[in-house]
């Protein structure tokens, strides 16, 4: 898989890459995940930019790699993140739980879509807490 940007980003002991298709399916993912309580907050678009910028992307690029994203089809989104290695999954499985949370709110439908995409893209199982805990190393 090639870099995107050439940028990796340490979390705990694992250094993960991602490829433009790879951010942009997380993104699709984020972007669903942040409207699923019927409002994106502030924060939860803020989180999507600031990680991006956390894997070297700057902010020009991040804001469409984000556009770009919305036009990417759901179904292909999942296949791509199903199809990511088990440390890329991990990752993605803990930055959505903690996306869900950095509104200080956790929606009941917000809940529900991060498990069905959990179970879609074939993610691990996190609690809430291990992901913050996962996200904060």
């Amino acid at each position: 898989m090639g870099l995107f940007n050439g940028k990796k980003k340490s979390v705990g002991t694992e250094e993960l890459s991602f490829s433009r298709r790879e951010m942009m399916a997380i993104l699709k993912m984020a972007g669903a995940m942040a409207g699923a309580d019927g409002r994106a907050h502030p924060n939860e678009v803020k989180m999507m930019i600031n990680e991006c910028l956390r894997f070297g992307i700057d902010a020009e690029e991040s804001s469409k790699l984000l556009s770009q994203s919305t036009n990417m089809d759901g179904s292909e989104a999942m296949a791509t993140i199903a199809i990511m290695t088990d440390a890329q999954k991990r990752y993605v499985c803990a930055y959505l739980g903690s996306l869900m949370a950095i509104d200080g709110n956790i929606d009941d439908n917000e809940r529900t879509m991060w498990q069905l995409v959990s179970t879609l893209c074939k993610l691990p199982t996190m609690t809430i807490s291990d992901a913050l805990e996962y996200m904060a190393n």
